[in-house]
């Protein structure tokens, strides 16, 4: 074998090989998630945090909105500018319909909304948080996959922002 031959496929086996291995750590991070059915929640809306009790049909639309958006979510790779414009804190349907939570399950489904006008490159961006500690899984939607949970959000009066 020559020997721009033995560099080439050198150079060809640590290319492939880096690029495989940093595949096969990212990959485990980017799989569609399984949402629970959420039974019930209260939202906080605006930046005074005013607090709503969800609706049944609130509900509802929210367990079918994260039914059609599984695929896309991706771990938290940066802080976000704020705490969010609405933060919904859910509790999760349990199968057996035990009054309490199975083991490791001690706090809310938390879902944090990005609507506003002060950081941009955030609007229409969605946290999901299984539980406290959890690793916060984040997803950018258009307008028109955001629009369900931004009319959740508009229903209520609340202090908006004017632009800058």
């Amino acid at each position: 074998m020559r020997r721009e031959t033995a560099l080439l496929i050198g150079f060809l086996v640590i290319t492939i090989g880096t690029a495989a291995g940093l595949w096969s750590m990212a990959m485990p991070n980017f799989h569609p998630l399984t949402f629970p059915q959420l039974q019930s929640g209260t939202i906080s809306v605006g930046p005074m945090r005013k607090d709503r009790v969800l609706t049944a049909a609130q509900v509802k639309t929210l367990n079918d909105w994260l039914a059609d958006h599984k695929a896309g979510w991706g771990p938290l790779g940066q802080t976000p500018p704020s705490s969010g414009d609405a933060i919904l804190e859910l509790r999760v349907a349990h199968v057996d319909n035990a009054s309490a939570p199975p083991p490791g399950d001690d706090g809310p489904f938390r879902i944090t909304l990005w609507t506003g006008i002060s950081a941009a490159d955030w609007n229409n961006t969605v946290f999901v948080e299984e539980r406290p500690g959890a690793v916060i899984r984040i997803h950018h939607f258009s307008d028109k996959d955001f629009a369900p949970l931004r009319e959740l959000i508009n229903q209520y009066n609340y202090p908006r922002s004017a632009f800058p």
